[in-house]
C-alpha cells in the first residue's frame, strides 16, 4: 500500500490554488486604474457621470469585476487543473457543470423547503440573508468553501473513472461523460447536506469574523508572522485564503472588499482604520518592501570588502525586485538556505512592522510590492488621508533600519556565511541571479528545453508522480528521490534553486513557471506514450 504523502498533498493543493491567483494582478490593476479615472476629485469634469470618458471607464470597470465576482467558479475549475492526473481541461469543464448543478439543486431545495432548513429564501441576496448569486443562480453563500469541495470531488471521480472502459454498448458514456454522470448524482445529496448544515456554519462564520476583528493588533501580528513564515512550504495559502478570498473577516474576502469600497473609504474623512477595521490582516506586502531593504543591505554591509562589488551586483537588483513587485525569493531563499534563523527573524520583524502600521491607522490591501501600495492604496489616501502616506513611509523605513541592524548583528555574531562573507569564495550568488548569469553566458534557454532538461534531472517520466506549480515554483512528487540529480545539475538545467523534503521536490523557476510546467507535462506524457508503445521484450531462445 502506497504511503500517504501528506506534505505532498498540501503542496499540490497549494499549487492548484495558484492558478486563479494568476488572473489577479491584471484585473486588480484594471479596477484600481478605472476607480481612479472615475473619481471627479482626481479627474475633474472628465469623470462626470454624463461624459463619454466616464461611461467607457465604467464599462471597463464592470469587466474588471469578472474575476472578483466569480471567485467560487474560478476556484472550482482551478482545482482539477492542478490536481487531475490527466485531461485537466476536461476535468475542469466537468467541475464547472457539477458546481452549477449543485447550486441549482440547492436553490430548488430552498425554494420548496427553505423554512424547514431555517432559511428565508424570499430575502434579497447579501447582508444578513446568507444568500448570494453564483452563475446567475440564487443560492446559499458558501464562499469558496463548497466550490473547492465540489472541485475536489470531481477531481477524485475524474482520477478514478476517466479512463475506465465500459461495454461497447455503453461506450458513449465513458470518459468525461461518465465523470459528469457520477458527479451529477452526487451533487444532489451534497446540496441537501449543504441546506441542512451550512446555515449553522454561517452563524459560526459570523462569530469568527467578530472574534478576528476583536483580536485586534495581536491577532493581526500572529496571522502575519505565521503566513510569512510558511511561504517556503507553500502551506501559507491555507492561512491567508480564508482571509483574502473567503469570509474569515469580511464577506467576500479582504481583496474584493477593499477594491469594491476603496473609493467610498477615500471620499470619507472618517479614519480608514474605523471604516475598515479588518484591514490590518492584509498588510504583508510591507515585509516585501521594507524588510527586504534592511535584509539586503545587511548582507551587503557584512560582505568582505573584496567581494562587495559582486554582492552589490546581486543584492541591489534583488532588493529592487522585492520592493517594486513583491517577489522576495532571490533574497529570502538565500538566507533561508543559509540560516533559517534569519528567515524567522525577518518574518518576526515584518509582523511587528504590520502591527505598528495598523496601530498608526494604515490599512488597505498590500499583498505585493510598492506598485500595489501606490495604485491600490496611496492614490486613494491622497483624497482625505494623505497624512497616512508619510506615516506609512516613515514607519516602513524605520523598520527597514531595524531589520538591517538585526540582520547585521546576527550575521556577525554567529558568523553566518551570507553571500560574499568568505573572501576566498570563487562565486558569489543568489538563486535568481545565478540563473541570470547562466543565461548571459550561454544564451536564453527556451522553456521547452528547460522542461526537458529538468525532467531528465528528476529521473524521467516514470519517476514523476504528481505535477503542479505555484507562482514561481514547479512542484513535483517523485517516486524515488534517490534518482533526482543534485542541485548543481538542476541549476545547470535552468532551475534557480530547489527545496527537497522526502518525495516532495520544489524547483524554483521564476515567473515563467506556468509555461515550463506545460512543456514539462507534455514531455512526461510523450515519454509515457513511448513507453506504452514500445514492443515488449521477447524471451531469449
Amino acid at each position: 500500500m502506497k504511503k500517504l504523502n501528506l506534505m505532498g498533498a498540501f503542496q499540490t493543493f497549494g499549487g492548484a490554488m495558484a492558478v486563479p491567483i494568476a488572473f489577479l494582478p491584471f484585473t486588480g490593476l484594471l479596477l484600481a486604474v478605472t476607480n481612479i479615472l472615475t473619481m471627479p476629485e482626481i479627474m475633474g469634469s472628465l469623470a462626470s457621470p454624463e461624459s463619454n470618458f466616464y461611461k467607457v471607464m465604467t464599462i471597463l470597470k464592470s469587466g474588471g469585476w469578472t474575476i472578483f465576482r466569480n471567485f467560487p467558479l474560478l476556484f472550482c475549475m482551478a482545482l482539477p487543473i492542478g490536481l487531475a492526473r490527466s485531461a485537466q481541461a476536461r476535468a475542469a469543464l466537468v467541475a464547472f457543470f457539477a458546481y452549477i448543478a449543485f447550486n441549482y439543486f440547492t436553490s430548488s431545495i430552498l425554494t420548496f423547503w427553505g423554512p424547514d432548513f431555517g432559511v428565508d429564501f424570499s430575502q434579497e441576496i447579501g447582508k444578513e440573508s446568507g444568500l448570494t448569486m453564483i452563475g446567475g443562480i440564487k443560492t446559499l453563500d458558501t464562499s469558496i468553501v463548497f466550490s473547492l469541495l465540489v472541485g475536489g470531488i470531481v477531481t477524485w471521480i475524474h482520477n478514478r473513472f476517466f479512463e475506465k472502459k465500459l461495454h461497447d454498448y455503453l461506450s458513449i458514456f465513458q470518459g468525461m461523460a461518465l465523470v459528469f454522470i457520477i458527479a451529477f448524482f452526487l451533487m444532489l445529496p451534497l446540496a441537501w447536506l449543504t441546506c441542512l448544515l451550512w446555515p449553522k456554519v454561517q452563524l459560526g462564520i459570523n462569530a469568527m469574523q467578530t472574534f478576528y476583528i476583536g483580536a485586534g493588533v495581536p491577532g493581526m501580528g500572529i496571522f502575519t508572522f505565521i503566513n510569512h513564515f510558511l511561504v517556503p512550504t507553500g502551506l501559507h495559502r491555507f492561512v491567508y485564503f480564508p482571509f483574502y478570498f473567503g469570509p474569515a473577516v469580511v464577506d467576500g474576502g479582504l481583496y474584493t472588499y477593499w477594491i469594491e469600497h476603496v473609493a467610498q473609504f477615500a471620499a470619507s474623512p472618517i479614519p480608514l482604520k474605523e471604516q475598515f477595521p479588518a484591514g490590518g490582516y492584509s498588510l504583508e506586502g510591507n515585509i516585501c518592501v521594507f524588510c527586504s531593504i534592511g535584509a539586503g543591505l545587511a548582507m551587503y554591509s557584512t560582505a568582505h570588502k573584496d567581494q562587495k562589488r559582486k554582492v552589490a551586483a546581486l543584492i541591489f537588483p534583488a532588493i529592487i525586485t522585492a520592493v517594486t513587485v513583491g517577489i522576495t525569493e532571490p533574497i529570502e531563499f538565500t538566507y533561508l538556505f543559509i540560516s533559517p534563523l534569519l528567515f524567522a527573524l525577518n518574518a518576526l520583524v515584518g509582523a511587528v512592522l504590520c502591527m505598528v502600521l495598523y496601530m498608526a491607522g494604515v490599512v488597505g490591501f498590500m499583498g505585493g510590492g510598492l506598485n500595489d501600495m501606490i495604485l491600490f492604496n496611496w492614490v486613494f489616501y491622497a483624497q482625505n488621508h494623505a497624512n497616512l502616506i508619510w506615516i506609512h513611509i516613515a514607519i516602513g523605513l524605520t523598520f527597514a533600519a531595524i531589520n538591517f541592524f538585526v540582520f547585521r548583528f546576527v550575521i556577525l555574531r554567529y558568523n553566518i556565511m551570507t553571500p560574499g562573507r568568505n573572501p576566498d569564495e570563487a562565486e558569489v550568488r543568489l538563486y535568481s541571479k545565478q540563473d541570470y548569469r547562466d543565461k548571459k553566458a550561454a544564451g536564453v534557454q527556451p522553456d521547452r528545453e528547460k522542461a526537458i532538461a529538468i525532467l531528465n534531472c528528476v529521473g524521467g517520466a516514470d519517476n514523476v508522480d504528481v505535477i503542479s506549480n505555484c507562482q514561481t515554483r514547479l512542484r513535483l512528487v517523485v517516486n524515488d528521490p534517490s534518482r533526482v540529480l543534485d542541485d548543481q545539475a538542476l541549476k545547470a538545467a535552468g532551475a534557480l534553486g530547489t527545496i527537497r523534503s522526502g518525495n516532495n521536490l520544489q524547483i524554483v523557476i521564476g515567473l515563467s513557471v506556468t509555461v515550463v510546467k506545460e512543456f514539462f507535462e507534455a514531455e512526461v506524457m510523450r515519454e509515457r506514450e513511448r513507453g506504452r508503445d514500445a514492443p515488449e521484450p521477447q524471451p531469449a531462445g
